[in-house]
């Protein structure tokens, strides 16, 4: 097995993960039944949002902390990239892809999640340091 492989084995869970994500935010607006007006803000689709970033900057930080042993360094590095990634799947919702439209109550659900996956890494991962 190559070094490079060898090296970066540890970030394959996460970047499945990431992509199965651009996958689902890939599916035309037509396909996704609408929510009622009044649940738009905390829709079902919310829940979504937190179980699909909840786990990205889990695998992330595992990742990051598998490779380099350092806690403070992977729960950075784990909410910098799934806040950023996050921010960059609603962009491309409302300017990419058709019939979909990124908004910021989405953003802030993938936030959330991405705070979520991040604490429950930390929590677990913070008394086998």
């Amino acid at each position: 097995m190559s070094a490079f492989f060898m090296t970066k084995k540890h970030h394959i869970p996460a970047l499945l993960w990431a992509g199965m994500i651009l996958l689902i935010i890939g599916i035309p607006g037509s396909y996704i039944p609408k929510p009622h007006k009044f649940l738009e803000i905390i829709s079902p689709d919310k829940i979504i949002h937190l179980i699909m970033f909840g786990p990205l900057s889990f695998l992330t930080a595992r990742g990051i902390w598998k490779q380099h042993q350092n806690l403070k360094n992977a729960v950075l590095s784990s909410l910098s990239l799934g806040i950023i990634y996050a921010i960059t799947t609603e962009l491309l919702q409302f300017f990419v892809i058709p019939g979909r439209n990124g908004n910021i109550y989405d953003a802030l659900a993938d936030c959330i999640g991405v705070l979520i996956g991040v604490y429950v890494f930390y929590k677990t991962r913070g008394n086998k340091v």
